[in-house]
C-alpha cells in the first residue's frame, strides 16, 4: 500500500483544482521482455503500468508513472514510481525534469534528472539524463528514442541507453515497432542487445500492448528509474 501512496497523492492534489488542471492523456499497458538466447529465456521481465498527464496551464503539464513488475529468473518483483514536470517551449517541443522512486526485493532506489520530448513531421523523440542513487551506491543514465511514422497506423524506431555506476558501464540498444490495432490500441515489439558489465552482450525480445486516451498516441515522457533499463533478472 505504501508504494501507491506517491501516486494516490499527486492525483489528489490535482483533482481538487478541477479549473486550473485537466487530464489531457493517459494510457495503460502490459509489455514483456526476456533474453532471446535459448538457454537464458528465464531471464524475463513482465510489466503492467499506467500513466496520467495533466495540463496545468496551456504550456505546462505534470505526468504521474506507475508501473509493478515481475522478473522470471530470481522470482523478484518490483514497482516503479516517477512523477514528471514539463514547459512546452514551442514548435511541438517540451523540457522538463522528473524524480521518482524504485522498490525492487525489499531495495529503495531514488532516480531523478533531466528529460525532453518533441514530434514534428511524423517524427517523434525523446532523451533523458538520469542519476540514480540507493544503499549507498550511484549511478547515471543517458537515454534516447525515437520514431518515424511510416503510415498512419505503423511507425518504426530506435532506442540507445547507457548507464555508468561504481566503475561498472551497461549499455541497451534496440529497434523498435507500433502498430495501431484500432483507434486507441496499440501493439508494440522491440528487438535489442544489453551489455551488463561483466557479461557478454545478450539479443532480448519485447513485445506489448497499450491503450492510450486523450489528445495524442499516450502521455508525453516514457518511464524512468533503473526497472525500465533492465530487459529481466
Amino acid at each position: 500500500m505504501s508504494k501507491l501512496l506517491p501516486l494516490a497523492l499527486t492525483l489528489a492534489a490535482l483533482t481538487v483544482t478541477p479549473a486550473l488542471a485537466e487530464v489531457t492523456n493517459a494510457e495503460i499497458g502490459f509489455n514483456y521482455s526476456m533474453l532471446a538466447d535459448g538457454g537464458a529465456r528465464d531471464v524475463n521481465k513482465a510489466t503492467l503500468g499506467g500513466a496520467l498527464e495533466y495540463a496545468i496551464t496551456p504550456q505546462f503539464t505534470v505526468q504521474g508513472d506507475l508501473a509493478q513488475r515481475y522478473y522470471g529468473l530470481s522470482n523478484w518483483n518490483g514497482t516503479t514510481f516517477t512523477a514528471h514536470g514539463a514547459y512546452d517551449i514551442g514548435n511541438g517541443t517540451k523540457i522538463g525534469a522528473f524524480g521518482g522512486h524504485d522498490w525492487l526485493d525489499g531495495q529503495n532506489i531514488q532516480h531523478f534528472g533531466l528529460e525532453a520530448a518533441g514530434e514534428m513531421n511524423g517524427v517523434s523523440w525523446q532523451t533523458a539524463y538520469t542519476h540514480l542513487n540507493g544503499n549507498g551506491q550511484n549511478a547515471n543514465a543517458l537515454q534516447g528514442e525515437g520514431a518515424l511514422a511510416m503510415t498512419e497506423a505503423l511507425d518504426l524506431g530506435g532506442k540507445v541507453a547507457a548507464m555508468h555506476g561504481q566503475g561498472q558501464m551497461s549499455y541497451r540498444a534496440a529497434a523498435t515497432a507500433g502498430y495501431q490495432l484500432t483507434p486507441g490500441l496499440r501493439a508494440t515489439g522491440e528487438l535489442g542487445l544489453y551489455d551488463g558489465d561483466g557479461m557478454d552482450a545478450e539479443s532480448f525480445v519485447g513485445v506489448g500492448l497499450k491503450a492510450t486516451f486523450g489528445q495524442g498516441k499516450g502521455v508525453t515522457f516514457s518511464g524512468r528509474g533503473i526497472q525500465d533499463f533492465v530487459p529481466g533478472l
